[in-house]
């Protein structure tokens, strides 16, 4: 589907998160923010702002600013725009590896199967795993 610059800018007001304070004009020796409710998106290449009434696309290569005017090129810029879902948390929960001592791997490797060692106000015992149900 064919797209234009100006629905794709349309679409990305929605994505875009409200900064308080971001538009700033330096008046003589003063500096006055502006109060309007300016909308940001940034990426390393590519930058949208939302003024209201009106927004723009712009590329951004060292101190340059380009308005984006190519349908391919706003849309490799909405692409970067895009955040990246954490999908390997599981990954990162996983326990480190702790280097244990030679008397206590012995002394780990004497528990029989099926059982835990827990330490509580009792003191420290065996107690029977619970087996769980797989679903």
């Amino acid at each position: 589907m064919a797209q234009s610059v100006e629905k794709i800018e349309k679409a990305l007001k929605l994505k875009a998160t409200p900064k308080v304070g971001a538009l700033s004009l330096k008046v003589g020796a003063k500096r006055v923010t502006l109060p309007f409710d300016v909308r940001v998106l940034s990426s390393e290449g590519s930058l949208f702002v939302h003024i209201p009434p009106s927004a723009g696309l712009f590329s951004l290569s060292g101190k340059d600013i380009k308005k984006i005017d190519s349908v391919d090129a706003a849309q490799t810029a909405v692409k970067s725009f895009r955040s990246r879902k954490g999908r390997g948390a599981s990954k990162a929960k996983a326990s480190a590896a702790m280097p244990l001592s030679p008397e206590l791997e012995a002394a780990l490797s004497k528990i029989p199967a099926g059982y835990k060692l827990v330490s509580d106000a009792k003191g420290s015992r065996l107690v029977r795993s619970r087996a769980r149900k797989t679903k």
